[in-house]
């Protein structure tokens, strides 16, 4: 029997075109060992596809029957191919990392195919520096980005000597155990009636509450943001940028202000934001918001598949000039958003959650997102990641950048994950909507120099 989808999986299938493909990815630098043979690459590429069976959710396909597809279910796919999915390529000669990202770039524009379980990954040789790529995407339906990371990256070895299975192996499936009853008592049907009422009430109460909030104050919710460049109708092609930045440099600068590693990325951002638009000579006079996913589930729960994530919206403080006055209006935008959701039973954000996603999933379907005033600007995330080092078969993880999604009348992206001493940056856009979108590696430097620069 089919697992049907939630509201929230199902709406991301619903929202895909040819232009917007719901998938979300990642790309991981490996460097090759030293002495390593001749056929190593081929050896790497047989490690991933030599499997014995295929675990969840990677052998999960949809099975539906209407077009919006609000039946969807996932039922295991009795003729996966891992040839299919697993795939190998190399790199013109230098193979350079320019090279790199303009291949990540017209892989993560092409669409999964939605008659097979909806992930790919490609083991890419041929970079300079001795080193490999591998990048994977996977259908935000199949799981969110925060569980996605967490899952590939949890499947990796904390020694070279590890040999452990890949993460799509019906090996884990074997290993898996079963998740403990929360013994909690059964809930009758009257109590559940009113315990759902109850959350309606609450859930849509947090929304109203926020919507009444000043429009010129830092705390902010949806349909709040300036129309920009960000909120044009996109095409299908894609540009990514990705960098690394030093960790304990950014920790460095949150202690001089007295904020936190979360505080200077966002900072980082919104002076990227107010250069590049500075640029382009459309600066609004309001603040650019951002969209911010916040997990709901721990890092062991991510196998589980599916979306658990909840949305708020955070000022950016573009219209600011004064680093230090725009730091501190992020940090008072963040402030009430963590004393909001802090007050907020699980059951309460689903709700919320729910009503704040739903004008977004209608704007993407009917086709009225990037003609109308947007909910938000941009969608910019930061996600925790390892603080030890990882190995694929022996070959050691240097580096991770998330490659996210766009959306019609949001066409730009921005994501972090911290690995180890660093904060791994992965920037996407609409190449045809931005242009010049790698500029923006040199704009989060420059904003964060200027940070370091205050006293």
């Amino acid at each position: 029997m089919a697992k049907k989808l939630s509201i929230m999986d199902s709406g991301w299938l619903m929202m895909e075109t040819r232009e917007t493909p719901m998938h979300v990815g990642g790309l991981a630098l490996f460097a090759i060992p030293e002495e390593a043979p001749a056929d190593y690459m081929e050896s790497i590429y047989r490690y991933l596809v030599d499997v014995e069976g295929i675990c969840r959710p990677f052998n999960q396909k949809i099975q539906s029957h209407l077009p919006l597809r609000m039946d969807a279910g996932w039922v295991e796919d009795t003729s996966f191919d891992i040839d299919y999915h697993v795939r190998h390529s190399a790199l013109p000669r230098p193979g350079r990392v320019r090279e790199l990202l303009a291949l990540v770039s017209r892989l993560h524009a092409q669409r999964l195919d939605p008659g097979r379980p909806l992930w790919e990954s490609y083991l890419i040789e041929g970079l300079e520096g001795n080193r490999f790529a591998l990048y994977t995407k996977m259908h935000h339906s199949m799981v969110d980005g925060v569980a996605g990371m967490y899952l590939m990256q949890s499947r990796l070895a904390t020694s070279a000597q590890d040999r452990l299975p890949v993460p799509w192996s019906g090996k884990w499936e074997a290993g898996r155990k079963p998740r403990k009853s929360s013994g909690a008592p059964a809930v009758s049907g009257v109590s559940g009636m009113k315990n759902t009422v109850n959350n309606l009430r609450r859930g849509s109460g947090q929304l109203v509450d926020l919507l009444r909030q000043p429009r010129d104050g830092n705390v902010k919710t949806i349909y709040r943001a300036p129309k920009t460049q960000l909120n044009r109708r996109v095409t299908g092609a894609r540009r990514f940028a990705a960098q690394s930045w030093s960790l304990p440099r950014i920790k460095a600068a949150a202690k001089q202000h007295g904020g936190t590693v979360n505080d200077i990325f966002l900072a980082m951002c919104g002076g990227a934001l107010r250069r590049y638009l500075l640029s382009q000579d459309s600066l609004p006079d309001d603040p650019l918001v951002a969209q911010v996913p916040v997990a709901l589930r721990s890092a062991d729960q991510a196998a589980d598949g599916g979306n658990a994530i909840t949305t708020v919206q955070v000022s950016l403080g573009t219209h600011i000039d004064d680093p230090l006055a725009r730091l501190d209006a992020i940090q008072d935008s963040m402030k009430g958003v963590k004393s909001r959701l802090g007050d907020m039973q699980k059951a309460e954000i689903d709700v919320y959650t729910l009503l704040t996603n739903v004008p977004l999933s209608l704007g993407q379907v009917t086709g009225l997102s990037g003609r109308v005033s947007p909910m938000f600007n941009l969608v910019i995330s930061n996600v925790p990641g390892p603080k030890e080092t990882l190995y694929l078969n022996g070959a050691e993880m240097l580096a991770t950048y998330p490659v996210s999604l766009v959306l019609q009348g949001y066409a730009l992206n921005i994501t972090v994950v911290s690995y180890k001493d660093s904060l791994e940056f992965g920037v996407i856009g609409c190449r045809d909507t931005l242009p010049h979108i790698q500029r923006f590696l040199d704009y989060f430097e420059a904003s964060l120099a200027e940070l370091e620069s205050q006293a």
